[in-house]
């Protein structure tokens, strides 16, 4: 009997194990999902974006056309051959020519979020001159001899499909560098203009970068793959697959962005002041430490440069100008020395002592805890904390 039960337990699983799908098999399936769900998910971010109660801007125009252009590109690559083959026959296949549209959405997405208007003039149109130009010539070759010699050779060579490959990698290196250098210059901007930087995080940039990033790198194994493996519909289905993640990862990111509001760049029109970049007028330098200890204009967490600016009856360059040159600071560091002075002389303060460091802070002109605490260490080298313990001892 004990027999007869191993043997049953033993044909049990055996049947369970049978059962069990293989982990390639899953892995299999769970790619197709994820790939068929990236056709679905695109157009549906599109409607929330666009929305009645959704946040209106330019820069959502940009990125549903782009998530429209990667939804169908997977559609295109899973169902061409199969389901619209009726509308591809009479194209000649150098390359889909809607990838050449995700750099360049990208880019004027990127550039509309910084507040950046992008007008239609033909400086914007050559930036889609690549997909035009793939579209004209899958048009005008379709009526090619496929016997001819040459269109063999480049067929046999897969002289186009590397071409194609060759052409991506180009486009999005080069759009991937320009958003590295916007990215920097607004960084730089901002560490001039505010002296908080909560409400102005680009910490998004950094994720629009390792999305080009990563596409890109797929780009350059996808030309190795061209000219080294053989490809028997892998490339394509990987294609899909890496386009559908790209429309969540993208989606996700879009519904949740706020546009950015840039601070205001306009000059103050006022009678030029002779700044030297390499001798700061002494006088001008003077004037704003006594405005900055006098007036405290730190203690408003939205100071700006611009509004400093104004408050000085000087040009927001001016300004920029003398706080780099006369204090050797840029405005983000200027402002928050003062801030952080002023945190040290409410610490000893009788009337608020009762007050937390949060409220301290909040005080002495700091928006957050995170960026209080980040701030006085850089600049005391203790957490405020421990400075204000060694002050009760």
């Amino acid at each position: 009997m004990w027999t007869s039960f191993k043997v049953a337990k033993y044909r049990f699983g055996l049947n369970l194990y049978s059962n069990v799908l293989p982990l390639s098999s899953f892995i299999n399936q769970l790619s197709l999902i994820l790939t068929f769900a990236g056709i679905a998910v695109g157009p549906f971010v599109v409607l929330l974006l666009n929305s009645k109660g959704g946040a209106k801007s330019r820069a959502r125009v940009f990125l549903s056309v782009l998530l429209i252009s990667l939804s169908f590109s997977i559609a295109h690559i899973l169902f061409a051959g199969a389901v619209i083959d009726h509308l591809t026959t009479e194209v000649y296949s150098l390359g889909d020519p809607t990838f050449l549209l995700i750099a360049p959405l990208l880019w004027f997405y990127i550039k509309e979020l910084t507040g950046e208007q992008i007008r239609l003039s033909l400086n914007v149109i050559l930036h889609f001159l690549p997909f035009l130009l793939m579209i004209f010539f899958s048009l005008t070759l379709r009526s090619t001899d496929p016997h001819n010699q040459f269109m063999e050779i480049l067929n046999q060579n897969n002289v186009i499909k590397v071409g194609f490959w060759i052409l991506l990698l180009v486009q999005f290196s080069w759009y991937q560098l320009m958003t590295r250098e916007k990215w920097v210059r607004y960084e730089t901007f901002i560490q001039q203009e505010v002296s908080n930087k909560e409400g102005v995080d680009i910490s998004w940039v950094r994720f629009f970068l390792m999305v080009f990033l990563l596409i890109n790198i797929y780009f350059l194994f996808s030309l190795f793959a061209t000219i080294h493996l053989n490809n028997d519909g892998w490339l394509e289905r990987t294609t899909a697959l890496i386009f559908s993640l790209s429309v969540f990862a993208l989606g996700y990111k879009g519904i949740l962005q706020k546009e950015i509001v840039q601070p205001e760049r306009e000059e103050i029109d006022t009678p030029p002041v002779n700044v030297s970049t390499s001798k700061p007028d002494q006088e001008l330098v003077t004037r704003l430490i006594v405005h900055m200890t006098e007036k405290k204009p730190y203690l408003d967490a939205e100071l700006t440069l611009s509004g400093l600016a104004k408050d000085l009856s000087l040009s927001r360059s001016q300004l920029s100008i003398l706080i780099n040159e006369g204090t050797g600071d840029n405005f983000y560091d200027f402002v928050n020395k003062y801030r952080v002075e002023e945190v040290k002389r409410l610490m000893t303060d009788p009337q608020v002592k009762n007050y937390n460091l949060l409220g301290i802070a909040l005080e002495a002109g700091f928006k957050s805890k995170s960026t209080f605490n980040l701030i006085f260490k850089r600049f005391t080298g203790l957490t405020p904390t421990e400075y204000r313990k060694n002050l009760s001892s």
